[in-house]
């Protein structure tokens, strides 16, 4: 027990490296998508404290509907910005609407609906949106291995936490100790990858200002 609480805690404060390396480059220009990580950052540390200060039985199901929501959103514009077809952007414009909807069913029958059902459904439909992106990918004629793309670390980052967490959040009334340090350990690899699609970023942005620099004929400044 002592060992799972002590994984938590790692897997908990790993999502603040996104923020520290934003800091320590925060003098160069990041696209959306890299600082829509930042943001859900915040947001799943945020919610880990606010689990340790909440008593487990003052509104659980209130609190588990919020977050699926929100992080739902996040993940889902972020996956609508890495999306270039505009076929597949209205896919995920339907799904999100269908999302909506089911939540709503959700809040409104909150007696007969558990919450904990719209943790499957916000993982089928993220994970569709996921595929849509490799299919792209794959239909792209270009020479760029994918994993030198920091895109592929943000969806293999979410691919992760949602195939990993999908049993666990469906059946999370049943779960035990195990359940639960899988929980962290997908956490922590998909903190992995957000943190290597930022590295990544931020080497691709550099190499553009090299060139710039020397395009203008201005010496080139280490970073």
């Amino acid at each position: 027990m002592a060992l799972t609480s002590v994984i938590g805690l790692i897997s908990s404060y790993s999502s603040l490296l996104i923020p520290v390396l934003f800091w320590y480059r925060r003098h160069q220009r990041l696209n959306w998508e890299t600082r829509l990580l930042l943001v859900y950052a915040f947001f799943v540390f945020g919610t880990d404290r606010l689990r340790d200060l909440i008593d487990p039985a003052v509104l659980p199901g209130i609190f588990s509907f919020v977050f699926t929501v929100t992080e739902y959103g996040l993940l889902a514009l972020l996956l609508f910005l890495l999306l270039s077809r505009k076929r597949n952007r209205k896919w995920v414009v339907a799904g999100s609407l269908l999302f909506a909807a089911m939540a709503v069913l959700a809040f409104i029958h909150s007696e007969s609906i558990p919450f904990s059902s719209l943790h499957g459904i916000e993982a089928i439909l993220l994970i569709s949106y996921i595929f849509l992106y490799l299919l792209e990918w794959i239909m792209t004629e270009t020479f760029e291995p994918i994993d030198g793309r920091p895109e592929f670390w943000m969806v293999t980052g979410c691919l992760l936490y949602l195939a990993g967490n999908f049993f666990y959040y469906i059946a999370i009334e049943e779960q035990g100790i195990h359940g639960m340090l899988v929980h962290y350990l997908v956490n922590m690899l998909r903190n992995a990858c957000f943190i290597t699609a930022i590295i990544q970023t931020y080497q691709k942005e550099q190499v553009k200002d090299e060139v710039r620099l020397e395009g203008s004929g201005n010496p080139v400044r280490p970073l």
